[in-house]
Parts: structure tokens; sequence; C-alpha cells
């Protein structure tokens, strides 16, 4: 039976993370100080083991029966450079022990026999074996005798040393990997022969990559192909005295090495099987695809003929390809022109019971131009009214007329004029302060439409109030002055009768499309300092919540219960992984039973479902997750009692 993975020095080669290692080697040049350096300088550049080269010189070279040690030009090369930069072993011995004190993976190539003996007294977690070792099947046993895992790099072999060194490491026991390997410093790209990776794993489960070459751009090619290992030479000066020198990377290059790798890493996994759309591309899919549209007024019970339709933009109702399935269908309803036609439409309607109870305030999110329509289906708690920036330039009365609910809450803009996001935190004054002038735009709108709300106990805006960044998180020590800003700017807003909630974000939010960095209002515990300090209560987003959980190894449950007695209005979404957001309720990772308990202890927060495009079907996706929220009532407590709240306790 084959390992799926094998341990070195607690990282398990195989995994999803790709194991990095700095080959100091030689280019220490016999100055312990430098290789210390070199250890600084990997770990800086986020490596997760250094590696070094010990040699036996007598054990390793031949004398002649005339006790001479001449020898080739190229090998006398090689013999007075290491007579100038070889380490002794008590060298050896400190950084084995500066390795440790760094905690930083240690691991040497013995280069002959008596090596071997020197470190297995030095306690390292695995050994590498040169290519030129990789037919010595001598010194791969002892190696292998130390009991611990090996790994090899197959540069200067042929296909039949390869398979024969498979053949006896397979029989000695110890867990090994191969590397692909191109023995020339530095190598040129078309020497290399990558493609050989896929070969290589054909002959052994344990791969990786062990380069020569100039730059990153190949090596990061190798984990692409499969490489699980990777092992590149650093130096802190290539122009320094010595072959490996040339063929290696300076601290800089070898950050953005291991930064590639981390970013092909997060690329590569697939979840098949077929092919899925991620989040972003759902997004997209909406604003940019096309739909079945109504090219005229449908009534009832007309049959649908080819010229009932067209397609056109936004993405948001049936797909083009499916329009012949509509054809010789009779409508099941009175369909305007332009409308979107949807799934139900191809099936029987059913009757959808609108009658929702829970014991805490609910409602759904609405547009201007959708009110009426779920105003006059439904009663709910409130509404949630998610503006456009071009609403604010429109007269909401037009659309709204007087409703009994008990809350009102409008959802600020994500997006205003010139394509620019709402950011109180913004380190550009200018910008900032159109940030502020925005807001208060969305505060004069939602007095407006208070007057429709005459019984409402509260008037709460929701926003993504900023603090996110594009290429990389802001560093924490920066975030407190984001607080800073974000404060100062609502200092700036005249809130008159409403009430402002921001809204958690999660590590990386979707703006239209695109993935940003979040850095503010998304880690629990500075939520709940910083809400208490700036005396706000907020919108808590199940879904951003659950997504950071998921990112930072928080426990969802433990988090809810610190968030909860700051929240004054919930979205209510289910999330999958890190980036999974709004997935339908119930196939996420939100433990509802225990969350839903939760939230009804607190009869004052009011609630949305969050559903991604639940709106559409004439929304279908709200009136499932309300559903699913009564199942999940329904399995609390009897609801017999006269105090809602009481029953579901």
């Amino acid at each position: 039976m084959k390992r799926q993975t094998f341990d070195i020095g607690g990282f398990a080669i195989g995994g999803p993370r790709v194991f990095v290692i700095a080959e100091v080697g030689n280019n220490h040049n016999g100055s312990i100080d430098l290789a210390r350096e070199l250890v600084d300088a990997a770990i800086e550049s986020g490596a997760d083991c250094v590696k070094f080269q010990i040699r036996d010189r007598k054990a390793l070279y031949r004398t002649r029966s005339d006790g001479s040690v001449t020898e080739d030009l190229g090998v006398e090369y090689i013999q007075d450079l290491l007579n100038k930069v070889e380490l002794s072993v008590a060298e050896h011995r400190a950084i084995r022990e500066y390795c440790r004190q760094r905690n930083v993976i240690y691991i040497c190539t013995p280069w002959d026999e008596p090596s071997v003996d020197v470190l297995a007294t030095f306690d390292v977690p695995a050994l590498k074996i040169a290519s030129a070792d990789l037919a010595n099947p001598y010194l791969i046993r002892k190696a292998a005798s130390l009991g611990k895992p090996l790994i090899l790099s197959t540069g200067m072999s042929f296909e039949h040393e390869i398979i024969r060194a498979i053949a006896l490491l397979s029989g000695v026991g110890v867990p090994f990997a191969l590397l692909h390997c191109n023995s020339t410093y530095p190598a040129p790209e078309s020497d290399i022969q990558l493609g050989y990776l896929g070969r290589l794993a054909q002959l052994h489960e344990f791969v990786g990559y062990s380069g020569h070459e100039r730059g990153i751009a190949v090596t990061i090619a190798a984990v692409a192909l499969g490489a699980k290992i990777v092992e590149r030479h650093i130096t802190l000066d290539r122009s320094m005295e010595g072959p490996d020198h040339l063929a290696s990377l300076e601290p800089g290059e070898f950050r953005n090495l291991v930064d590639g790798i981390r970013q092909v890493e997060k690329a590569l996994p697939w979840k098949g099987p077929g092919r899925h759309a991620s989040q972003g591309e759902l997004l997209n899919r909406e604003n940019l695809g096309k739909s079945v549209i109504a090219a005229h007024a449908i009534a009832t019970g007309e049959t649908f003929t080819e010229s009932s339709f067209r397609i056109a933009s936004p993405g948001q109702g049936l797909p083009p390809y499916r329009l012949e399935e509509l054809i010789g269908r009779k409508a099941q309803r009175n369909v305007d022109a332009g409308d979107f036609l949807f799934e139900s439409d191809l099936n029987e309607r059913d009757a959808v019971d609108h009658r929702y109870r829970f014991p805490v305030k609910w409602g759904v999110p609405v547009r201007y131009h959708d009110f009426r329509q779920y105003h006059q289906r439904i009663s709910p708690d409130l509404f949630e009214f998610h503006l456009s920036y071009r609403d604010l330039a429109t007269d909401p009365r037009v659309h709204l007329e007087l409703t009994e609910c008990t809350r009102l809450v409008v959802h600020a803009p994500e997006l205003f004029e010139n394509s620019e996001l709402l950011d109180l935190a913004a380190d550009d004054e200018a910008y900032r302060r159109r940030s502020i002038d925005n807001l208060q735009r969305v505060v004069d709108a939602t007095e407006i439409i208070g007057e429709f709300f005459p019984s409402a106990d509260s008037f709460l805006i929701v926003a993504n109030v900023g603090g996110f960044s594009a290429d990389a998180p802001v560093p924490l020590a920066r975030r407190p002055a984001l607080y800073e800003r974000f404060h100062e700017s609502c200092s700036r807003i005249d809130f008159g009768q409403t009430e402002l909630t921001p809204q958690n974000m999660a590590p990386f939010p979707w703006h239209f499309g695109g993935q940003r960095h979040q850095n503010i209002f998304m880690m629990p515990d500075e939520l709940a300092t910083m809400t208490d300090q700036l005396k706000l209560r907020i919108c808590l987003d199940l879904s951003h919540l659950q997504m950071t959980c998921n990112h930072f190894g928080l426990d969802f449950q433990q988090e809810l219960d610190v968030l909860l007695p700051r929240t004054a209005h919930l979205h209510v979404a289910d999330a999958a992984g890190t980036n999974g957001e709004g997935v339908v309720m119930g196939t996420g990772d939100v433990d509802w039973p225990r969350t839903w308990r939760k939230i009804i202890r607190y009869p004052q927060i009011g609630f949305i479902p969050e559903v991604w495009q639940g709106h559409k079907d004439h929304g279908a996706g709200f009136w499932n997750a309300l559903a699913y929220l009564m199942e999940i009532q329904s399995g609390l407590g009897t609801g017999d009692s006269t105090n809602p709240r009481e029953a579901w306790l």
C-alpha cells in the first residue's frame, strides 16, 4: 500500500504544501558567520528547510599509489575550492544547533560514508543524497541505515539507474523522494526537460525538483507539474567565488520564489468532477452573461414561440441554450416585455406559502423597483433596501407605499460613481472625503424611505465601510490607524435618525468579480473591541463570519457568542470554505441548529436571508431559505407557547 505522505521534521511531504529547501551547500564560503546569515536569509525568504553539505575529504577523493591527488583540471578546481570553503565537523554541528534555535528544519548531504556516521550524531530528520551518488548503492544503503527519510536528486543519471535506485530503496524500508534535476550550474532552460517530472511520478509517488537554472519561473512551473519538494541554492551575492553562486538565488529572489509557489499551491486544487464556476466568476456571469428575455408581453396561458423571446444581458435568467426548452410550453404567469425567464417557467408552479413566523424580526432584501411586489406578497417585520448609486439619484417616493413594518434597514451601495468603492478608512484624503459624502447621501435617502415606515423602531444603515487593500493585507501595526480614520470619517456625517451598522467582512471580499484583502471589521476579537470602543452595533453576516473562521482556524460558535450581543441586524447565510459565500442554506459549513438556537435568544435582532441571487425567479432563493429556517425551528421546540421566543428556546 502506497504512502500518502511521510514526515520530515514535522512537515508532511506529499501533502498540499510544497516543501521548500534552501540549499546553502558551500555558499557559506567556509565562514560559519556567513552560514548563519544564510540560515537567517532562508528563514526570512519563507523556506521550510535549510540544507548543507558535509564531506570527509580523505574518504571522498582517491589518493594515487604515489601519494598524489592530481586529477583532471575540473576535479582539481573543485578540490582547490573545497580546500577553501569546507566547514569543520564542529562548525557543522554548530550550524545544526543554530537551525534548531531558529526553529527551521535542517538537513544535510553526506558525500561519503564517514560523513553519514557524523550526521548520525546530529539528530537530523532526513538526509539528502546528491545526484552524483544516485548510482552509488553503498552510500545509499549507509544513509538508509540511519532510518531517516531520504531525498535523492536524479541529475546526471539515466532512467535505468533511477529505476535501480528505486528498487534498492523500496527494499530498505525508509520513505524517500526523488527530485528531477539538471546538474549544470546554471542550467540552460532547453536542457532541463521539466516534462520528465511526469515520467518520474510514474516511477515513484513522491517527486520534486532541484533547480540550478537562472530565475524562478521554471521552478514554479515544476510545482504546477506536481513537484512536492523544491530545492534551490541560496546566496547572499551571486558574484561570489564558486560554481554554485551563479546558479543560486539571492534572498529577494528566493522570497519571490516561495511566494510564487504558495500562489500556485492555492491555484492548483480542482474540485471535480467537471468544471465549476468560482464565486467571482458567478458574479461576472451574472453581470456579463446573457439570458432568455421576453421580447414582448406574454399573458398567462399563451403558448411560447421562438418570437416570444430574445437574448440579452445580464445573465440572471435562463441561459440562452435553454431557450428551445421553452418553445411550445404555456406561460404560467404574466410576463412583461424585458422580463427574465426562469427555471420555474419550465415546470408546473407549486403554490408557495409565504406565512413565516420567527421569534426574531425577519424580512427580505428588496430594490426600489420590486418593493411593491414583495410588499403585496408577504408581511415581514422589516425590509432591507439594497441601493445602487443610481438609486441615490432617484426619488424613493415614486416606488414606495406605506408599510406596517417595525424596522427599516438600508444597505449602502458598494460601488459609487467612477467605480469607487465606499472606503471610510482610505489613505487618500480626497477619496475618503468622497466616501463621506456618499454615505451622507445614503443617510438622506434612508430618512426619506423612513417616511413610509411610521412604525419602525429604528432606521439601520448596513455598509461595507472599507479598510480593504488590493494586493496584500495591511500589516497589523497599521490597522488601529484604519479604525481611527473610520471613526473620524463618521464624525463628519450627520446620521440624523439613522444608525450605522458596519457589516463584518470576510478575509477576501468580492467586489464586482474581483477579490481584495479585508483589514478591519473582520476579525471577531477586533470587532468586539472596536464596537465597544466606538459604541457601535454591527450587521453580522454569518457567511462572512464562517469564512473568516475557516481561514483563520477559529471556532464559529465561540465567535458567534462574542458577536451576537453586539449585533443589531443579521445577514443569515451559509458558506463553504474560504470563498464559497451564500451557498444554499444547509449545504455549507454553518451548524444551523446550534446557530439558530443562539440567535433566537436575542429578540431585538432582525435578519434577512442573504442568499446568492435569492431574488431571482420571484424570490425563490429567499422562500427556500426561510422555509429551511422554519424547519430548523420545528426541531428546536413545539412552537405551542404564546411567547414564540420561549417556545424555541
